[in-house]
């Protein structure tokens, strides 16, 4: 009895298996009881079987090893069902231990980033020393911040520091408390006015506000009060204050302070110290001077006098001192904790100031997780009814990749930031794109009449360049982002990176272990529960039909480029009509959001606004569940202050300060990191990718010239889908004031990964044929034929995540910035879909057209690959010759050392164009 195959392509695959099993179970090599080893065996068929021909093996060959592969193939999966299980138990375990850490959007808090004035350095302390420093005097002084949870402080960049402070925070009250130097200062307060010398040109007077104790002036001569605040309202230094202590002498300063501590005055509790040994020297030095002439001495705290007392008849202050006046009890924990934790070394500048109001975060974060409930019922559902039996399998691997990632997540220690979780409920639609890839391999070959275990073997292994290329350029961008984004554009791309990492596991360990354990097993062996029958766009009767008369893409291609420039014009139109805003991380200056009336509109608070004398301003009207916010973004004017800014709006439209929930200020400073980073975030992802890709490609065809052509058809086809998401934010500007923000460019560094990932399932399968192609095709017929196999999984692996996107818009956006940036993901997936299969492969074969016009056939991509075909049909030919050379040869006649070695890789190394060998 002869066992017959179709092709060379099933042969092969079931000599490597059938070798595999036989060597993995008893340690033979041989393939049949002729004596003949499977090396020769494998050769000699190799060299002499041409592909056209039908190859007929004898059946006990066939029958003995069909006896192993079962025990062998159970006992692997045995083992995989083993690890996958203790890998699921632990997960388990981890995740219960370990807490989520969510970020302030959701958790409500402030953050604060201030700049190190290291042009104010003290002399021989080093950059490093003092960032240091500051961090650990930031860490000290957080924990003394009423109401924070969990303070967390780092370093940004070389001279940067951010403090982020969850929970129930007053923003004002931590900076005043993490700005603070906390450098106190005494002072010999030489022209005051004494009890003993009434000519000097001041008088002081004493604040009658507990909170914040202040001294003020006036000229012994007039009425003018000199305060230190020139406006009250806007917080305004005033000049004339400090030209007051600059005509003090110093006495000592912070660095000479061991300590502070309250101590007891009657019935009040005042401020005591303890100074050092210099320190207490320099007071007594003082004293002794001025002994009994009541000269005022005044404490300073950050430039602000807090202090004015006269020197007691008599007194000699050495180690010890205190502050005499009225203090609260919460202002003077806090004084003393700032001047326990240590004067800064170096004065800091806050660029960047934001706060979240706890009750938004919690809606939002509500509806977010909703929506992903809903997201991923959905894409179970698609998977089970659409693909059947390996849909069960790869809702398996789904509900594993949900617990694996969360796990690994959470072990990170990563920040569930709104946009991060956000980003993980997209990832769930993007991990199922693996499985789509694979599942319509798999019943692409089973069509073309492979038997179930070859179309999986194959389906697996033909799809993996293609999930391998995509998943890479869309970790590609995500790492651009981590490191050139901050808070929540760092979460999201930490989110999607280890997302994709964990989906790649899940989709190609996971569901192919356990579909081969359950195949080999005799359970979802049947050809029917792999719905054969469901395929879009590329017919229902395998790749034959496709190869005769494919979709003429290419003949229509003015068409598509045509309907391309139409989703680009109404964008235009808008764009040139002022419809792009930037929100304060571009331009700098405050957002500041409010409760407010229902009655009220964006309309009535801009009037206000610009009755009030500022322009340029922009309102968004959001609403949280029974709420509705106007979200105002203020420009950098450089009069309103941070401090006061939510203050003076209030009073501007009429809203009490107590309806403030969310706020933002950013510097100069920060505008133009943010400007840098989001040019820098493209041109850096697109030059990335076309390294990637023409490297990727050009290995296989010809070279990394040949693999820049499409690499380079890749980011022009990618122009068109940037486009589009930047004329929606220009529509989205000018009709609902929408802004966009550094979330926004995140969003759109996404689309160019997730529209590149579509590119390459077409242009993967282009590379696949060029390597195949039919007796006497041309390329626009291998392109057509390529992009109607490929149309099926592009449509379905865009509609799981634009299915996850519409959902988070409509769902589960709770403020206008994310769902700007969700509607932004949205549009661009659906933007890069279109142009993946209508625009980047016309752009190569227009491109290729141009290079063979000019440089002649040669230089074409057929001419590419059919020259690559040959060089490997002539390494594979001369194969058997270099197998049958004399070689040194032990007892049992093999070949040992060196040249064995060199015999197998001469027997194996050259793979064949198909790709078929294994």
């Amino acid at each position: 009895m002869l066992e017959t195959f179709t092709s060379l392509a099933e042969f092969r695959l079931w000599v490597h298996w059938r070798r595999e099993q036989a060597r993995q179970e008893s340690g033979s090599t041989k393939l049949c009881s002729a004596g003949q080893g499977p090396d020769l065996f494998h050769t000699e068929l190799f060299r002499t079987i041409p592909n056209s021909r039908t190859i007929e093996v004898p059946v006990y060959c066939q029958i003995r090893i069909c006896l192993w592969r079962p025990l062998a193939l159970q006992s692997r999966s045995y083992i995989f069902l083993a690890i996958v299980l203790a890998l699921t138990l632990m997960s388990g375990w981890l995740y219960k231990e370990k807490q989520f850490s969510y970020g302030l959007d959701v958790a409500g808090g402030v953050s604060l980033t201030y700049r190190l004035d290291f042009e104010k350095l003290q002399k021989g302390k080093l950059r490093g020393e003092a960032r240091a420093q500051v961090i650990k005097i930031f860490e000290t002084r957080a924990s003394d911040v009423s109401g924070v949870v969990e303070a967390v402080v780092r370093a940004k960049g070389d001279d940067q520091i951010t403090v982020e402070l969850p929970g129930s925070v007053s923003r004002e009250a931590a900076e005043k408390t993490m700005g603070s130097t906390a450098k106190i200062q005494w002072f010999w307060a030489k022209n005051l006015v004494t009890d003993k010398v009434a000519t000097r040109r001041y008088t002081h007077t004493r604040g009658d506000d507990p909170d914040e104790p202040s001294v003020s002036f006036m000229t012994r001569t007039g009425n003018e009060v000199i305060a230190f605040y020139k406006d009250p309202v806007t917080k305004e230094k005033n000049p004339e204050y400090q030209r007051v202590i600059d005509g003090w002498d110093l006495i000592l300063e912070g660095d000479e302070l061991v300590s502070a501590q309250r101590e007891q005055q009657g019935s009040k509790f005042v401020p005591a110290f303890t100074f050092s040994s210099e320190g207490a020297r320099k007071m007594e030095r003082w004293c002794r001077i001025h002994l009994n002439r009541g000269e005022n001495l005044a404490a300073v705290l950050d430039g602000r006098v807090i202090s004015v007392a006269p020197l007691m008849d008599g007194a000699v202050i050495t180690d010890r001192g205190v502050i005499t006046g009225d203090f609260t009890p919460a202002y003077l924990t806090n004084f003393i904790g700032l001047l326990n934790s240590g004067s800064l070394p170096v004065p800091v500048i806050q660029i960047a100031a934001s706060s979240v109001d706890p009750t938004i975060g919690k809606y939002a974060l509500n509806q977010i997780v909703q929506t992903g409930l809903i997201a991923f019922g959905m894409t179970a559902v698609f998977l089970l009814v659409y693909y059947l039996f390996p849909g069960v399998v790869a809702l398996v691997a789904l509900l594993l990749y949900v617990l694996f990632s969360l796990t690994v997540l959470k072990l990170a220690n990563a920040t569930f930031s709104l946009a991060a979780i956000a980003g993980f409920v997209l990832s769930i639609g993007m991990a199922v794109d693996a499985n789509i890839l694979v599942f319509e391999r798999v019943k692409e070959e089973m069509r073309e009449g492979r038997k179930l275990q070859t179309a999986i073997e194959l389906g697996f292994r033909r799809a993996f360049p293609a999930i391998l290329d995509s998943n890479a350029c869309t970790i590609i961008t995500s790492i651009v982002l981590v490191n050139l984004g901050t808070g929540a554009v760092k979460g999201f791309a930490t989110t999607l990176i280890i997302g994709v990492l964990i989906s790649l596991f899940t989709a190609v360990f996971v569901t192919r272990s356990l579909l081969m354990f359950l195949v080999g097993s005799g359970i979802g062996s049947n050809p029917k529960l792999y719905g054969l029958g469901r395929q879009m766009g590329g017919g229902d009767q395998g790749i034959a039909e496709v190869d005769r008369a494919p979709r003429p893409i290419l003949e229509k291609t003015k068409l598509y480029f045509g309907i391309s420039l139409l989703t680009i014009i109404p964008g235009a139109i808008f764009w040139a009509m002022g419809g792009i805003k930037t929100n304060v991380e571009f331009n700098g200056g405050f957002e500041i959001a409010y409760n407010i009336p229902q009655d009220m509109t964006g309309a009535d608070i801009s009037k206000k606004l610009e009755a009030a004398g500022r322009s340029g301003t922009n309102v968004k009207i959001a609403t949280t569940g029974n709420d509705r916010h106007a979200i105002i973004t203020i420009p950098d004017d450089n009069k309103l202050k941070s401090e006061t800014a939510v203050a003076v709006i209030s009073n501007e439209i009429g809203i009490d300060a107590k309806e403030n929930k969310e706020f933002q200020s950013v510097s100069g400073i920060i505008r133009a990191e943010t400007i840098r980073n989001a040019v820098l975030g493209v041109v850096i992802s697109a030059g990335l990718i076309i390294l990637y890709l023409a490297m990727r490609f050009g290995f296989a065809l010809g070279g990394f010239v040949v693999g820049f052509r499409f690499a380079t058809s890749v980011i022009i086809a990618l122009i068109h889908d940037i486009l589009v998401v930047l004329g929606l934010a220009a529509i989205a500007g000018a009709l609902m004031g929408w802004e966009i923000s550094a979330l926004f460019i995140s969003a759109m560094l996404t689309v160019i990964g997730f529209s590149t990932h579509d590119t390459i399932v077409i242009f993967d399968r282009i590379r696949e044929n060029l390597r195949r192609p039919q007796p006497g095709e041309d390329l626009k017929h291998l392109i057509n034929r390529s992009i109607t196999q490929s149309l099926a999984r592009s449509i379905i692996t865009s509609a799981t995540v634009i299915g996850t996107l519409f959902l988070l818009v409509v769902l589960g956006s709770a403020t206008p910035d994310l769902q700007h940036f969700n509607l932004a993901m949205l549009v661009g997936i659906i933007s890069g879909t279109y142009s993946s299969i209508f625009n980047a492969a016309p752009i190569l074969y227009i491109w290729d057209k141009i290079v063979v016009k000019r440089k002649g056939e040669q230089e074409g991509l057929m001419a590419f690959a059919k020259s690559a075909a040959s060089r490997v049909r002539l390494t594979r030919e001369a194969a058997p010759a270099a197998a049958t050379a004399d070689t040194p040869q032990d007892a049992t006649g093999q070949t040992y050392g060196q040249v064995k070695r060199r015999q197998r890789a001469n027997q194996y190394g050259a793979k064949p164009l198909d790709d078929e060998e294994p």
